[in-house]
């Protein structure tokens, strides 16, 4: 029973890093704070996730529009670091395999 108990503990300490009141009190107060700024410049919670979720999608589709270049880019770049590393590495293999 003792061991479930400080398990419990443990992951309220986890989740809210304190005191149960005293981080809910924290979140409440953050969110007035935020909650007066946002109407102060006119934007409310669903224009912000709007948002928040077309700025996402706009970099899913520019990551999708650019993906063979940027594939191109990551196999060039493994090459040439492959063509470094891997003698490097090798080199070092064999003079610590000789001890």
């Amino acid at each position: 029973m003792a061991e479930q108990h400080k398990r419990s503990d443990a992951i309220k300490q986890r989740i809210f890093g304190g005191s149960v009141g005293r981080t809910v009190l924290q979140l409440v107060i953050a969110s007035i704070f935020v909650g007066a700024i946002f109407s102060f410049i006119g934007l409310g919670a669903f224009e912000f996730w709007d948002g928040v979720f077309r700025w996402v999608r706009d970099i899913i589709a520019t990551i999708g529009d650019s993906f063979g270049e940027i594939v191109v880019n990551v196999v060039t770049y493994f090459l040439i670091g492959a063509a470094i590393v891997i003698p490097i590495w090798l080199i070092a293999r064999i003079l610590t395999s000789r001890r």
